[in-house]
């Protein structure tokens, strides 16, 4: 259960990484793809134990797990050609403020814990 949690955060950040449209300014979809996956390396980091993170199969360390995040959700090929998240700054700001309570509910919906992120679509 823990597992599919955390795996459906990973998916939700993912797709709010990925937007549509255009936008205003803020931080570029690289900068939103990677600052998302960093904040939930951190919160993930701060909320289980090391024993429960090796359990899950994450890394040792909170670096090496944002390092791994960006690399799959590939935020190095996030760019305002291909994708854009006209809402990324609060979307980002909204998961840094997730409690630990909120990040270790299986039931999370990050829809709702950070309704900013439900704003970016993914491109097709």
């Amino acid at each position: 259960m823990l597992v599919r949690m955390i795996a459906g955060i990973m998916v939700m950040l993912g797709v709010s990484a990925a937007g549509c449209g255009g936008g205003d300014g803020g931080i570029t979809p690289r900068e939103a793809c990677e600052d998302s996956q960093a904040n939930l390396c951190e919160r993930i980091y701060a909320c289980y134990t090391p024993e429960e993170l090796a359990g899950l199969g994450f890394p040792g360390n909170e670096a090496a797990c944002v390092t791994m995040l960006q690399a799959s959700q590939g935020c190095a090929r996030q760019t305002a050609e291909n994708t854009y998240a006209d809402q990324a700054n609060t979307c980002v700001a909204q998961i840094t403020g997730l409690a630990c309570s909120q990040v270790r509910d299986p039931n999370l919906s990050l829809n709702a814990a950070a309704p900013a992120c439900g704003k970016i679509c993914a491109i097709p």
